[in-house]
């Protein structure tokens, strides 16, 4: 049970229902949960959904499921090894039902305005939360309107229209900054009746309780905590909510020790990695963003990351935008698994981690795959154009054979 919402810079208390961020000092508010709410944690409740987490959620009304959650956490078969890795695991978040992680906080979002009594649900996206959200907002009879940085994936903006989706592209959507953002987001949606569903905890504080979800299942699938947790990183809510959800464990009782959290961002964009680097206490909002991995491809990160790798004694880290790229070649065929790029990125970063001792050979490592292949489908794209270039074989298995063997 939702017993009020915080400030996790002064403890203010806000009203629940409170969106924006703190208004006493602009810290992140969060949700915070009765103990006996926290308690029920350490029963490993059974059921299909977040839904069944509901008593550690925001929301007092039934959550929309459409196959969320419940992905697969699977141990890698080559890559880890040839790094001298045992026990490397991908907890593979393209598994959800439109291809992301982000499906885990669209369900709540439909909730969230089910239970607001609006109209429709607005939001603002690279991509993958506009997928996740149109998809949820049709499963639960809602209207839902996608602002939308123009030169996105078209993967990404056919599953948002697919799913009824009014698409308007706006020029700039992201590149005036969080608090402009806020404010016409906000704007929007009350002229509107709309129930703002940005996802990013500094904005909507509630969103980041679906996402959390992922470290319940990661400990239940180990059946221990993990020593690291690696995670791409754009606006920073998968990575912090991840953190709130093995704290929440941990006050469970569930396990006795938290794991160290793991940033990766590209050096095109680079927000959090940067504040690290500076010893800052903020993010600073960068004049620029220029990565080409979409879905980590933001001038602005959350001081709730921030917040997140020191607490857990983690750190950050920068990778070049081709290393991800040749990662999430060598994922497919190495691993049999085919991940956006943002996914290949915690896997591009082992290497110089290793080199830097941040984390060993003998530990349990994490990374996360935030989102399927097909979300930026470039990968093989001039192969699979030459194969059907090509003239066919004809039919005849000598010719099959001596093509076959030529690979």
């Amino acid at each position: 049970m939702l017993a009020d919402l915080r400030c996790s810079t002064c403890d203010y208390r806000a009203s629940i229902g409170s969106l924006g961020r703190c208004p006493n000092c602009a810290g992140i508010l969060q949700p915070h949960y009765e103990d006996e709410s926290i308690q029920r944690l350490a029963t490993r409740p059974r059921g299909s959904g977040i839904d069944r987490y509901r008593f550690v959620l925001p929301v007092s009304i039934p959550i929309p499921y459409l196959g969320e959650g419940d992905t697969p956490l699977i141990q890698s078969r080559r890559i880890g090894p040839a790094l001298d890795f045992n026990q490397l695991h991908f907890k593979v978040e393209g598994r959800n039902p439109s291809g992301a992680f982000k499906d885990r906080a669209a369900a709540l979002v439909a909730a969230l305005a089910l239970e607001a009594n609006a109209s429709g649900v607005l939001t603002a996206s690279s991509g993958n939360a506009a997928a996740a959200i149109s998809a949820y907002s049709a499963a639960a009879g809602l209207k839902c309107v996608i602002l939308l940085e123009p030169g996105n994936p078209p993967n990404k903006l056919r599953q948002a229209l697919a799913t009824g989706a009014q698409v308007l592209p706006v020029k700039g959507i992201f590149a005036n900054g969080p608090a402009v953002l806020q404010e016409m987001i906000f704007d929007v949606a009350q002229r509107l009746n709309y129930y703002p569903a940005f996802i990013w905890a500094p904005l909507n504080p509630y969103i980041l309780e679906g996402i959390k979800t992922i470290s319940y299942e990661i400990v239940d699938q180990l059946d221990a905590v993990p020593d690291a947790v690696i995670c791409p990183v754009g606006g920073g809510d998968m990575f912090a909510a991840q953190w709130r959800g093995y704290r929440e464990l941990q006050r469970a009782g569930v396990i006795d020790r938290l794991p160290r959290m793991f940033a990766v961002q590209s050096n095109s964009a680079p927000p959090l990695l940067e504040a690290f680097r500076s010893g800052a206490d903020h993010i600073s909002t960068l004049p620029y963003a220029n990565s080409k991995i979409s879905g980590i491809n933001v001038p602005f990160t959350g001081d709730h990351a921030l917040a997140a790798v020191n607490e857990s004694g983690g750190a950050v880290v920068g990778i070049d935008d081709e290393v991800a790229f040749e990662m999430q070649r060598r994922i497919g065929v190495e691993e049999g698994l085919w991940v956006e790029p943002a996914s290949a990125a915690p896997v591009a970063a082992l290497a110089q981690m290793i080199e830097q001792g941040l984390i060993k050979h003998e530990e349990r490592v994490v990374c996360m795959f935030s989102g399927a292949g097909y979300k930026d489908a470039h990968l093989a794209e001039d192969k699979a154009q030459a194969v059907m270039q090509r003239e066919p074989i004809k039919f005849d298995v000598h010719a099959i054979v001596e093509q076959a063997r030529q690979a």
